[in-house]
């Protein structure tokens, strides 16, 4: 297993570990897994910056951003600096695009009238030349359906790219019970995902290159 299949694993388990340890507050535990996101990309992805927070255009500012990819060396905010090293406020021209991130998505959610594809065409409307990624720790496969799985439904998101980092394990896997490199079960039933971790820092790699020519 290379470095980023690892990456991807933690990421995962991070999330599932906020959870279990009973931090369900949606907004507490939104920003805790931002953050593990964040602290990987900006260690394997150099070429870039990441931040959360929001897109200023012109004089008006977007809607909030789970992570904007940023050009590199960025300014942040001098008085955000102070607070949350996490958040920022990013002209149009410094961003190269975002990524929304879910912990968990459904079937519904990633329909072709669902709210990810919604959401992009917003997005695209208000800044066309910018990237919109699609990132979900875990997806619900339905166990007994197996045309109800990522890979057959995600080919509904109209968007630039999407990644799963995992789907769903069965109760006798244990999946609350940490680290999960001693829960063999929960990675075996999830190695057709491995990869999707590497994919994305490919994928952003390719993004900053192409400014950079």
């Amino acid at each position: 297993m290379n470095n980023h299949s690892r990456r991807q694993i933690e990421i995962v388990e991070f999330a599932a570990k906020v959870y279990h340890s009973g931090r369900r507050h949606t907004g507490i535990n939104g920003t805790l897994y931002e953050n593990k996101l964040l602290q990987y990309l900006r260690a394997d992805v150099p070429e870039l910056d990441f931040y959360r927070g929001q897109i200023r255009n012109d004089k008006e500012s977007s809607s909030q951003y789970d992570i904007i990819i940023c050009k590199k060396g960025v300014k942040q905010e001098k008085y955000l600096e102070e607070v949350d090293l996490n958040v920022n406020i990013v002209d149009k021209s410094d961003c190269y695009g975002v990524i929304e991130l879910k912990k968990w998505a459904h079937p519904k959610m990633i329909s072709e009238n669902g709210p990810i594809n919604i959401a992009y065409k917003k997005f695209n409307i208000e800044f066309p030349s910018l990237k919109y990624l699609f990132v979900t720790f875990r997806f619900k496969d339905r166990k007994k359906l197996i045309n109800k799985n990522w890979y057959v439904l995600s080919k509904s998101l109209d968007i630039d790219d999407k990644f799963c980092f995992f789907g769903n394990v069965y109760n006798s896997d244990e999946e609350w019970k940490f680290p999960w490199n001693k829960q063999s079960r929960v990675i075996e039933r999830n190695n057709h995902y491995l990869g999707e971790y590497e994919r994305l820092i490919g994928t952003l790699k390719d993004i900053a290159n192409s400014k950079f020519k």
